[in-house]
């Protein structure tokens, strides 16, 4: 199949395409998923997405990623599988910057790049496809926080890899969010677990030890977010400190299920892998990207041609009201 990876960049950018759609293929595109980090259920389900995609738009999921959250292994699968010449492929990144070498021997080899989940950096990058905006985000985060304690006090954070592209972001914005509406809140740590449950459950109970005082805590990813609720639990401390955090309704259902934490702020996972395929197949057929694109399955979704980012939509907060949703 004849690459035009130039020729989409130039009318996603532009929002014109001076291809016709393609008609009548004989074979099925190949889409590569590299996720922040295999065994996990968030990437599961995100991979459960792109192979539903792959289904519903014509295309072959190949999904690697490494073991741990590791940088440098995740840009080796990167590259191994654009050295393969997959029509695309999609990167959750581990780090703003360590792919946009992939990304640009992407475009050279005519190879579509994008980033899901967790962004790159660069002009290289043909696709970006986000959950919601960070500020949307951080903002549910603390706010999530912030209703189980109005009166403020110390809190931390524990996050996943220390380069992770979104988990940063958030960091930052939800700092920001906090001392523009918080002023009552103290921020006494932040720490990083990579994408290991226990890992969290280990550093959240030194924090526990480190910060008795201590009246809430946000997982800013799916594996903080359960660790600390372990460490919370494991201390006797279950409803004395707040907890809130990005993770699934599956992983967190039996600490909100037993009171150790009152909500869980997320996206669907599946829909986001589903329209990352989508956003591809559609560059990949040089149909171009509108502001408002209708999508099966998914209603209208956003696209800003500045950014190259499609939008899935608002983050959704689980409670024991909502938290039997399965994806």
């Amino acid at each position: 199949m004849k690459k035009h990876s130039a020729v989409i960049a130039a009318l996603v950018a532009a929002g014109l395409s001076c291809m016709a759609p393609a008609q009548g293929r004989a074979e099925t595109f190949q889409i590569g998923f590299v996720p922040k980090v295999i065994g996990i259920p968030y990437f599961s389900a995100m991979q459960q997405g792109f192979l539903k995609g792959g289904r519903a738009f014509d295309a072959r999921i190949v999904y690697q990623g490494p073991t741990t959250s590791s940088v440098a292994a995740q840009a080796q699968i990167v590259q191994s599988l654009i050295n393969r010449k997959l029509d695309a492929v999609a990167v959750a990144a581990n780090s703003p910057t360590a792919l946009e070498a992939q990304a640009v021997h992407a475009r050279e080899r005519g190879v579509i790049f994008a980033s899901t989940d967790s962004q790159v950096d660069g002009d290289a990058v043909d696709l970006r496809v986000m959950q919601a905006t960070d500020e949307a985000l951080a903002h549910t985060l603390v706010d999530q926080l912030a209703t189980q304690i109005p009166d403020g006090g110390q809190i931390a954070f524990v996050s996943g890899g220390p380069t992770a592209t979104n988990l940063n972001m958030w960091i930052s914005l939800m700092k920001s969010y906090l001392a523009a509406k918080f002023p009552k809140f103290q921020l006494v740590s932040v720490q990083y677990a990579g994408e290991d449950i226990s890992k969290a459950t280990e550093i959240t109970s030194q924090i526990l030890s480190a910060y008795p005082g201590l009246k809430g805590i946000i997982g800013v990813n799916t594996t903080a977010t359960p660790g600390a609720a372990q460490a919370v639990l494991q201390a006797g401390l279950a409803g004395k400190i707040a907890i809130t955090g990005i993770d699934d309704p599956n992983t967190i259902r039996p600490y909100v299920l037993n009171g150790t934490v009152k909500s869980a702020v997320l996206w669907n996972p599946v829909d986001l892998g589903y329209l990352t395929v989508w956003g591809l197949t559609q560059l990949l057929q040089h149909k171009p990207l509108q502001v408002q694109n209708p999508v099966p399955g998914l209603g209208t979704i956003t696209y800003d041609p500045k950014t190259k980012t499609l939008l899935l939509g608002q983050p959704m907060v689980f409670t024991k009201e909502n938290i039997s949703l399965d994806f």
